[in-house]
């Protein structure tokens, strides 16, 4: 074997959701989602925007890396032969559409005849490789089986010893594994496995766009799960799951009753199946880690953080994860001693590119914005959100993820109802879906991946931060990470503000900001009243 520590490798996914990873030295240096640079949400095809940052920001060209690792073995070939095509028109974003199922259909067969499966592989891997060798590449070309690159991401956060469960919709032919990455895993067959596949139906038929399947959670919490609990027992029972939904009859069926009726027996449903599969395989486990897209689900992950001493959900759960769970299987295939615990960087999920105090300057002498430099900005933010203004926060390098963390964040006061509802209308969002406060104590994550039961305090004095079952999916800032945004919170409290609501930095239906032209464009759009972009503060009311 060869030393890792010899080794760059770089992870590329160049599926929906695309994006790149690179590891050098044995530590995880950089992850970026393409979206984030396209401006497309949940961009599908090869990440060529955030390849490219990725090189620049680490001082590298493509000629210094040793090692690319590619998720998707199976089932891929005619979206990479089509790769102009399949970015503009990825047919798997609505299941219920005839082309998704084609495609669908077509993978897991793949995947499941060995013949295919070889020829298959041979023809991505020509395709891969000629495309990476007209960026300079010509790294060693590895292929990484989709549900083990979501089951390393699972293991980076949790440990070896932790047991590690995968779900999504599909990938290279399986649903989900337990006890993985690497053989022995206990693997869930797709689609008649699927549950995420029956999630994102439903979410389509409610009139929801792809993506948007938190909507429908948030939805759950005001329905009634026992009008259609009948139904789902049958859509997802032991013999297996109905992404159609009962075809045409059963969709109709559906459409009868209130959303909000239909997505509470969904999700207790979905609850239901999934914790009784993992209480099953569990085996004594206390620590529980876990990645893959059905795992965005906050409510879902907070049934499991009760049965669970530990639980670690991967902050970039879903495919956009794919790129570091595909890196990190290169690690261990490179290192010396394979079975060495796995990298676990605390900078996580900080690893997207930092900007210069430079372009931030330009980005708002360019705007016509009034801005001045601040020796204490968090201070002069806070001042802002003490009075009552919608402040955008733009710091450091972009998190890694679907989650703003305080780095790509609108923060402003939790203890006002009124200017939540006011944030609301200005990024036009749906007016059922809560916000999430940040604290620096309490129940919660530093990655919001899971709700908890709000306390007292948060119930009473900040009512908007508080779902309508009596969750919260709240942040809890950690003061090494975010020295900055912790402060900020210390001198909130001192003035008796119990806690800041966090929401991403982007307009509805946008992927969270990147640039700092990103920011200002947005800071403006959304209307609002100031915004910190590094050491510079922004007011619009100067």
């Amino acid at each position: 074997m060869v030393d890792l520590k010899t080794k760059t490798i770089l992870g590329l996914w160049d599926g929906h959701d695309a994006g790149v990873s690179l590891v050098q030295d044995g530590t995880l240096r950089f992850a970026l989602g393409e979206e984030r640079l396209s401006r497309a949400k949940r961009a599908s095809g090869f990440p060529h925007r955030a390849l490219s940052v990725c090189l620049d920001s680490c001082g590298l060209k493509a000629s210094d890396v040793d090692v690319v690792a590619v998720p998707g073995r199976w089932g891929r070939l005619g979206a990479r032969i089509a790769e102009p095509v399949y970015r503009r028109t990825d047919p798997v974003r609505d299941p219920l559409s005839p082309a998704s199922v084609a495609a669908r259909e077509l993978e897991c067969a793949v995947a499941r005849r060995p013949l295919l499966r070889a020829l298959e592989e041979r023809g991505s891997r020509s395709v891969l490789r000629s495309r990476l060798r007209s960026w300079g590449f010509r790294a060693q070309l590895l292929g990484v089986d989709h549900h083990d690159a979501h089951a390393w991401t699972a293991r980076l956060v949790g440990g070896a010893e932790a047991l590690i469960v995968t779900l999504d919709g599909y990938g290279d032919g399986l649903a989900g594994t337990c006890g993985g990455p690497g053989p022995g895993r206990i693997e869930v067959p797709a689609p008649q496995g699927s549950v995420a596949l029956v999630y994102g139906a439903v979410t389509r038929l409610l009139g929801f766009g792809e993506g948007d399947e938190g909507k429908v959670m948030g939805l759950a919490a005001s329905g009634n799960p026992e009008v259609l609990a009948p139904v789902f027992q049958s859509l997802m029972d032991s013999a297996g799951c109905d992404p159609s939904l009962g075809g045409r009859k059963g969709r109709a069926h559906l459409r009868t009753h209130r959303r909000e009726d239909v997505a509470a027996a969904l999700q207790e449903r979905t609850e239901q199946i999934v914790l009784a599969w993992i209480e099953g395989q569990r085996h004594g486990h206390d620590k529980l880690a876990v990645a893959g897209g059905l795992f965005a689900n906050v409510a879902l992950n907070g049934k499991l953080r009760e049965r669970f001493a530990e639980l670690s959900v991967y902050p970039n759960m879903g495919d956009g994860g794919l790129c570091v769970g595909a890196a990190c299987a290169a690690a261990s295939e490179y290192a010396v001693h394979p079975s060495q615990e796995p990298m676990r960087d605390q900078r996580l999920p900080f690893l997207g590119p930092e900007y210069s105090e430079g372009r931030m300057e330009e980005a708002l002498a360019t705007s016509g914005l009034s801005f001045a430099r601040d020796q204490s900005p968090e201070q002069t933010l806070l001042d802002s959100i003490e009075r009552g203004a919608l402040v955008g926060r733009f710091v450091g390098r972009s998190e890694f993820g679907p989650r703003a963390l305080g780095h790509r964040s609108i923060l402003l006061r939790a203890d006002r109802p009124a200017l939540t509802a006011d944030l609301g209308r200005r990024l036009e969002r749906d007016d059922f879906m809560p916000f999430a406060p940040v604290r620096r104590h309490g129940l919660g994550s530093r990655t919001m991946t899971a709700v908890v039961e709000a306390d007292e305090d948060l119930r009473s004095r900040c009512p908007e931060a508080v779902h309508v079952d009596g969750t919260a999916r709240t942040q809890v800032a950690d003061e090494h990470e975010d020295p900055g945004l912790w402060s900020l919170l210390e001198q909130a409290e001192r003035r008796g503000i119990p806690a800041l609501i966090n929401t991403s930095f982007n307009r509805h239906g946008e992927p969270i900001v990147e640039t700092p032209e990103d920011a200002v464009r947005t800071f403006v759009a959304a209307g609002l009243d100031a915004m910190q972009l590094g050491p510079f503060v922004v007011r619009a009311d100067q």
